[in-house]
C-alpha cells in the first residue's frame, strides 16, 4: 500500500477555490460493403489551411452562427499517428486503406480549421493555434463559445494538434479569473469525423448551468478526433493529457480571465480520462490546481466492457470492445488482430476505424459476439498488458474525487466500480472519494440524473468546502453529496 498523500493547497492566484456525428453517405456505403464482406467471412469462420497566428485573449461576442457541415474522412496520410496496422495483422490492402483513412482530418467547410500547419511550429501544450466563434443558444447573457485548435503532447513526447470547445461566461471575471471545468466526453467513435466539436456546444451536458455558475467550460475532442491522427481510444494517459491541455487552452485563449483552478468531469470513456487526469496532473500540468475529479460511470477495466456471453449484447459491448482492440493494436503494436478477431471481425475493422459509434454498434452488436471475437481473445498477452496499462488507480490523486455510478448500469458493472472505489482508491491509495450510487439507474441515464449532485459538488470544490469522504464510512456510505 502507499502512504497517505498530502492534499494540494490552492495556489495564491486562485480566487475561489452526445449528440453524435452522423456518418456521411461515403461511410454508410463503406459499412454496407463491410456487411457484404461479412457474409463471405462467415463461411470461412463459423463462430469460433494556411497557419494562423496563436490566438490572443478573446473578448468579442459571437456575431454570426457557424455552420456545421457533414464530415467525410479522407485518405490523406495522418500526422502524429501513433501506430500503423499492416497486412501482418490479417488485413487486406483495401481494408488498411479504409482504416488509415479514418485517421485523416475532416473535410468540408471546416477542413481548414481542423487541419494544423505542416510542419506544426512547436509551442507548449495548451497553446491555442487558432480559434473561431461558435453560435450557441441557451447560454447566459454575454457568454461566448469558441471552437479551438491547440497543442498537446504526443505519446512519444512530440507536438500534436487537438481540437475542442471553450465556453466563457460573460461579465467581469472574479479576482484570479473564472475557474475551469474540463469536460471529458463518452465514446463517440475512433474516426476523425466523430469529434464532438463539429456539433459546436450541443454535446456538452448541463452547459448552461455550469456557465451560469461563472465557470469556463472546456471540452476537448481527444487527439485523433477532428484533428489528424489515430485516436487512442481508452488509453488513459493520452485522454488525461487531453483534458488537462484543454484547460490550458482556455488560459491561452482568454489569458487572466481564466483561473488555474480546474475540476475535471468525465462520463464513461471520459470517466476513465478524468481519473487518469487526477493521477498525472501534478507532474504533467503543475501550474494547474486540480480542485476535484468527477467520474460518472467510469471505465475502470476494458475487459469488463466485453460481452459476457454468446447472446447479442444489449448496450454496445461488442462495439466498444472492437474499437478498443483496434485502437490498442494501432497504439501499442503488440496485439495481433488475427489472434483476437475472427475473419468476420477482421472484415469489420474498416467500419470500426472509419465510422462513429452508432454505425459500429449496428454492425457488431446485432449478432453473437462469437461471430467477431476469437475464443479466449481476452487472454492474449498484448490485450492483458494493454488492459493493465489502462487501469486507473495506479497512483494517488491529491484532489477529492466524486464517483457516480448507477446500480443498474448495463455497460459499466456497478459491482466493478464499487470494488474499484473500495479496493484501489480508498484502501490502496487513501484517496478522498465521495461515492454516489444512483439506485436503479442505467449507464446512459447516470449523467443526466445526477447533474444537480455534480454541479453542487463542483461548486463546493471551487469554494474550498471540505468534501464528503465515503472511504471513512461503512460500506462506502452511499448518498448524495453537498
Amino acid at each position: 500500500m502507499t502512504t497517505p498523500r498530502a492534499r494540494a493547497a490552492a495556489p495564491p492566484n486562485r480566487a475561489a477555490p452526445s449528440k453524435r456525428v452522423v456518418p456521411s453517405k461515403q461511410i454508410v456505403l463503406a459499412v454496407l460493403a463491410v456487411v457484404t464482406a461479412l457474409g463471405s467471412a462467415a463461411a470461412v469462420s463459423a463462430p469460433s489551411t494556411a497557419a494562423t497566428p496563436a490566438a490572443t485573449p478573446v473578448a468579442t461576442p459571437v456575431a454570426t452562427p457557424v455552420a456545421t457541415p457533414a464530415v467525410t474522412p479522407t485518405l490523406a496520410t495522418p500526422s502524429g499517428a501513433t501506430g500503423r496496422l499492416t497486412p501482418g495483422d490479417g488485413l487486406t490492402a483495401t481494408a488498411l486503406a479504409a482504416i488509415h483513412g479514418g485517421e485523416a482530418a475532416v473535410t468540408g467547410a471546416l477542413a481548414a480549421f481542423y487541419r494544423p500547419p505542416r510542419p506544426l511550429p512547436y509551442a507548449p501544450a495548451g497553446t491555442v493555434i487558432r480559434s473561431e466563434p461558435v453560435a450557441a443558444t441557451g447560454l447566459p447573457a454575454g457568454a461566448r463559445a469558441y471552437r479551438v485548435l491547440f497543442h498537446t503532447t504526443s505519446d512519444s513526447g512530440g507536438d500534436l494538434a487537438e481540437s475542442g470547445i471553450v465556453v466563457v461566461p460573460g461579465g467581469t471575471p472574479p479576482a484570479g479569473g473564472f475557474p475551469i471545468v474540463s469536460w471529458a466526453h463518452g465514446t463517440t467513435g475512433v474516426a476523425s469525423g466523430c469529434a464532438p466539436s463539429l456539433d459546436g456546444t450541443t454535446t456538452i451536458p448541463d452547459l448552461t448551468a455550469l456557465v451560469a455558475a461563472r465557470e469556463i467550460v472546456v471540452a476537448p475532442d481527444y487527439r485523433g478526433l477532428g484533428s489528424p491522427g489515430a485516436h487512442p481510444y481508452l488509453v488513459g494517459s493520452s485522454e488525461a493529457e487531453d483534458v488537462l491541455d484543454a484547460a490550458r487552452s482556455a488560459r491561452s485563449l482568454v489569458g487572466g480571465a481564466a483561473a488555474n483552478a480546474v475540476v475535471v468531469l468525465g462520463f464513461s470513456q471520459g470517466g476513465q480520462a478524468a481519473l487518469f487526469a487526477g493521477e498525472i496532473a501534478q507532474s504533467y500540468a503543475p501550474e494547474l490546481f486540480v480542485a476535484g475529479v468527477a467520474a460518472v460511470a467510469p471505465v475502470t477495466s476494458v475487459l469488463d466492457l466485453a460481452p459476457a456471453n454468446d447472446a447479442p449484447p444489449p448496450s454496445g459491448q461488442s462495439a466498444f470492445t472492437a474499437m478498443a482492440l483496434v485502437a490498442w493494436a494501432r497504439h501499442y503494436g503488440t496485439i495481433p488482430l488475427a489472434k483476437v478477431l475472427t475473419p468476420a471481425g477482421l472484415a469489420g475493422v474498416p467500419a470500426v476505424a472509419s465510422s462513429c459509434v452508432d454505425a459500429v454498434a449496428s454492425l457488431f452488436d446485432a449478432v453473437s459476439p462469437t461471430r467477431f471475437f476469437q475464443p479466449g481473445w481476452e487472454q492474449v498477452a498484448g490485450v492483458q498488458s494493454a488492459n493493465r496499462a489502462n487501469l486507473p488507480g495506479s497512483s494517488p490523486t491529491s484532489a477529492p474525487i466524486l464517483v457516480v455510478q448507477g446500480t443498474a448500469d448495463e455497460v459499466v458493472p456497478f459491482r466493478r466500480t464499487t470494488s474499484f472505489v473500495h479496493s484501489r482508491l480508498c484502501h490502496d491509495q487513501y484517496d478522498s472519494v465521495d461515492y454516489v450510487a444512483e439506485q436503479g439507474v442505467g449507464h446512459s441515464q447516470a449523467l443526466d440524473l445526477s447533474t444537480a449532485v455534480i454541479n453542487r459538488w463542483i461548486q463546493s470544490r471551487f469554494a474550498g468546502v471540505t468534501p464528503v469522504d465515503s472511504c471513512t464510512r461503512p460500506g462506502l456510505g452511499v448518498g448524495h453529496t453537498g
